[in-house]
């Protein structure tokens, strides 16, 4: 018996591009049972530029880090509980910057 499987949409921010061959919306099938992590792991895979945006501890503090964001209603899909991403589900990829060492950003205090 086959898997059954979906597309995801993935919205790409435009300074993340680069890591995403300069694509700005990339259409990723995936198993009906997929999670959030199941789709990063395969754009670290399809796009290797992305994992030097991972966020751990041996960034640079200012540096870039990958955030993954789900649209609203897919969210509230998600917390009914259902296994998996629902289809249609859209996924944003965006960066932000590392807070500084210390965990303080500056002016704060």
């Amino acid at each position: 018996m086959a898997t059954r499987s979906h597309d995801i949409a993935v919205s790409v921010a435009p300074g993340l591009r680069g890591a995403f061959d300069g694509r700005r919306e990339l259409t990723l099938g995936v198993p009906a049972a997929a999670g959030i992590g199941d789709v990063v792991e395969a754009l670290l895979r399809l796009y290797p530029r992305t994992r030097a945006l991972l966020a751990g501890d041996g960034g640079e503090p200012g540096g870039l880090y990958l955030h993954v964001a789900l649209d609203a209603a897919s969210a509230q899909e998600l917390a009914t509980g259902e296994a998996g991403l629902p289809t249609g589900c859209r996924l944003y990829v965006f960066a932000l910057s590392r807070p500084p060492r210390g965990g303080r950003a500056a002016g704060e205090g």
